[in-house]
């Protein structure tokens, strides 16, 4: 055995349908880093905070279809209507299916046709890390080194069961008590035997404000914002009770009002301020470590995104090769039809024409800080952000009745676009407007579809998309949620699958 590793004892044999079979399982396979074997780790506070960097680092791995971040973005982004998909493209055929699949809201359960597979596995296996370092952690606990990973732990299995529940779980206004989400793993499973089923969507999210509540009490230092913070859990809060607000039509009013309440507490307190002017258009051209509006973001610095493969025209040697083109994910004609000439979020748009074609001659470039490969860069994935935080307050005002709030908040995205404030709307009219602004705020950033559907409306996309024709996909369909795989379904046979 070597001393660089950490073995997970008690779970050798676990989560063997989210790919964590292997008899003496290393968290180096997990991640690497150096560690001693699990007992001697969590014998000081160090090893707690080692092993949670590892935990983070689970966020960043780039192996091929169990990437996180890529599985991420196509699950999240794909299906809403803010991108085009073209028919030239720099993927493997099989690649290209498998995004398409989302895209065309086909879903597929085989790991060969679609991203849910890769997605599930590497969740349930960052669970893992985070997990055992939670199991460690004693009841009464007071060394302030341990504390802090404690809270970071929970933060991270929050934002990683959100993230699940989201795309397998219906959403939260249609009947969250019976609905199934996702199985909830809060320790490392000792045998093969032990076999969870789904937890109910309600049960889903009360876990996650749960771990969001615990991580507040026992947060003991800020940190750069590739960490997560007291204000951080505020800021996920936030948008967990937005999520839970539902429809502005018939909203739940004290879901709504936390929802402000948190975006309220990291707006006056958090410390943050909004980027203006030239800052804000160069806002994705740097590491998120320096600027005062992330909240909190997956750091890629050390460890390379894969996000461009799906967005960009290779650069240096490869640039107008006519053996290299363009990424397939273009920004849609609609969403670019909605920036007004003077929005300064223009700006996370350039021109990227590929060879032969003269349509869709623009991509997204909210991931081209260090583009410096055909493939990878070193962007970050700002998960939260100030800007999220007015606008989740703004959507909870209106549908709690504060229009005046609600109408301040939404000036303050656009005045910072370089957009004029308006006046006199109210109700129905100003929540369009506001979710107008998030639609352009947080493009490319893992929101559009989910503002759909969980505010009861359909996701609409009225243009064609090389094979794919226009479609509309209403919140009650059944392809809102994705299927599970065919693998962890014939390895845990109590999990029930979604229903197509």
């Amino acid at each position: 055995m070597q001393n660089r590793t950490i073995y997970i004892k008690g779970t050798a044999i676990c989560l063997a349908w989210a790919l964590l079979a292997a008899c003496n399982k290393k968290l180096d396979d997990i991640t690497p880093h150096n560690v001693l074997f699990e007992e001697q780790e969590f014998s000081t506070p160090a090893g707690f905070t080692k092993t949670t960097i590892a935990n983070y680092n689970s966020l960043t791995t780039t192996n091929g279809p169990v990437s996180y971040d890529m599985n991420w973005f196509n699950l999240c982004e794909f299906r809403g209507n803010n991108i085009r998909t073209i028919d030239v493209t720099s993927f493997s055929t099989s690649t290209a299916a498998q995004d398409i699949d989302a895209f065309n809201f086909t879903n597929s359960s085989s790991k060969d046709f679609g991203r849910s597979d890769g997605f599930w596995k590497v969740s349930y296996r960052a669970l893992l890390g985070i997990n055992t370092v939670l199991k460690h952690v004693k009841d009464d606990e007071t060394d302030n080194t341990i504390l802090q990973a404690k809270a970071e732990n929970l933060f991270l299995r929050a934002v990683v069961y959100f993230n699940l529940v989201r795309l397998y779980g219906r959403p939260y206004y249609q009947s969250p008590s019976t609905n199934l989400g996702v199985p909830l793993i809060l320790a490392p499973i000792t045998s093969t035997g032990e076999k969870p089923s789904r937890a109910t969507v309600e049960e889903t999210y009360q876990q996650i404000i749960t771990d969001l509540n615990e991580a507040m009490k026992n947060f003991r230092q800020t940190k750069v914002n590739s960490f997560a913070s007291k204000y951080a859990a505020y800021a996920l809060l936030s948008r967990v009770y937005l999520y839970m607000s539902g429809p502005y039509t018939q909203p739940n009013t004290q879901h709504a009002q936390l929802a402000a309440r948190y975006a309220d507490s990291v707006i006056a307190n958090g410390g943050y301020s909004l980027l203006q002017g030239a800052d804000y258009t160069a806002y994705y051209n740097n590491s998120n470590q320096a600027n005062t509006e992330t909240i909190w973001a997956v750091n890629h610095d050390a460890a390379v995104s894969s996000i461009p493969t799906i967005l960009y025209q290779p650069t240096g040697q490869y640039a107008g090769s006519p053996s290299y083109v363009t990424g397939q994910a273009k920004p849609s004609p609609d969403l670019l039809g909605l920036m007004n000439a003077g929005d300064l979020r223009k700006n996370f748009y350039v021109t990227d024409k590929y060879p032969g074609n003269n349509t869709d001659t623009v991509s997204c470039r909210k991931y081209l800080y260090k583009y410096t490969s055909v493939y990878t860069c070193n962007a970050p994935i700002h998960y939260l952000r100030l800007a999220e935080m007015y606008l989740n307050r703004a959507e909870a005002r209106v549908k709690s009745g504060d229009n005046g709030g609600a109408l301040a908040d939404v000036n303050v995205i656009r005045l910072r676009a370089g957009l004029t404030s308006v006046s006199g709307l109210s109700a129905q009219a100003l929540f369009d407007e506001i979710l107008k602004q998030r639609r352009i705020e947080l493009a490319f950033e893992g929101h559009n579809s989910f503002d759909y559907f969980r505010n009861g409306l359909p996701m609409v996309r009225n243009y064609g998309s090389f094979n794919s024709p226009a479609i509309t996909v209403n919140p009650t369909d059944p392809k809102v949620v994705l299927r599970i795989s065919d693998d962890i379904l014939f390895e845990n046979g109590n999990i029930i699958q979604n229903i197509q």
